[in-house]
């Protein structure tokens, strides 16, 4: 498989797995739950997220979430978002309010996160809403997660996440080999979804080019209510560049003006507003 991913620097053995024979959401499912279970976690999952980081400091909203021996309600509430330009999340388990997400796609290498350590420290869980997600995660029986992280040359966020459930033996951290493993099997996740399953190719018709990472700038600050002047200063671009980015933006969402600009960004996950 050609893939757009440099060697990892490290050989790594992967056992017997055919990675030129997988070809399916079915097959990436089954390979990871056998390695999950090899490592003694009882499931987790596999998500795409086109934009990684946005001006705010969140990562964008998911596009994709593939469960992995999970139950999908599980899944579903974690992808759910706002609707709307106003008012936070209906859901405390919510995916735009999840501070593991927004840390993790600051991040280039595997890490553990045990949540009730997250939950006592201030600087992760600095507010309520923060607080209630880590107390929400762990109602569920989640008492820690591993996450692979892959960033592409795009921006694009891309995780392998595994869970270890309370009714999992606590075996302690996972060794640096296995994390690297998670990595390892994250790379070529995201080479299949790439390649052979279109992931990429998953948006409506009508948005025909990406929005550029200054496109998303101009519109993020708009949306935070900054003039085209102020968002200028901000990003110590001239005026005029500013309202050329909020043009090119609207002429690819077919936008109107610019609210709905920022409101269409916002549906199709181009950008996370709080």
């Amino acid at each position: 498989m050609k893939s757009e991913f440099p060697h990892l620097g490290v050989e790594i053995d992967m056992g017997a797995i055919d990675w030129e024979g997988l070809g399916s959401e079915d097959d990436i499912k089954r390979v990871a739950a056998e390695y999950f279970e090899e490592i003694g976690i009882s499931g987790g999952v596999f998500t795409y997220t086109p934009i990684g980081n946005l001006p705010s400091g969140r990562p964008g909203l998911l596009r994709r979430a593939l469960p992995i021996n999970v139950e999908e309600s599980l899944i579903e509430r974690w992808f759910q978002y706002q609707d709307e330009l106003a008012g936070p999340a209906k859901t405390p388990l919510s995916q735009s309010i999840d501070p593991v997400r927004r840390r993790m796609s600051q991040k280039v290498l595997p890490e553990r996160i045990i949540l009730k350590e997250f939950l006592a420290d201030r600087s992760v869980a600095s507010n309520v809403v923060a607080a209630n997600w880590f107390k929400t995660v762990i109602r569920e029986g989640i008492r820690e997660s591993f996450h692979a992280p892959v960033f592409t040359s795009r921006g694009e966020y891309w995780s392998l996440v595994a869970f270890r459930f309370d009714d999992n033996p606590d075996t302690g951290p996972l060794s640096e080999e296995v994390l690297c493993h998670l990595h390892w099997m994250a790379l070529n996740f995201v080479a299949i979804c790439i390649e052979r399953l279109g992931w990429r190719d998953d948006k409506p018709e009508y948005v025909k080019h990406p929005l550029t990472r200054r496109e998303l700038d101009c519109l993020y600050w708009a949306a935070q209510g900054y003039s085209t002047l102020e968002t200028a200063d901000i990003l110590e671009i001239q005026n005029e560049t500013v309202r050329q980015y909020i043009k090119q933006s609207l002429k690819k969402l077919n936008a109107r003006n610019k609210t709905q600009a920022i409101w269409l960004a916002h549906r199709l996950g181009y950008l996370a507003l709080p």
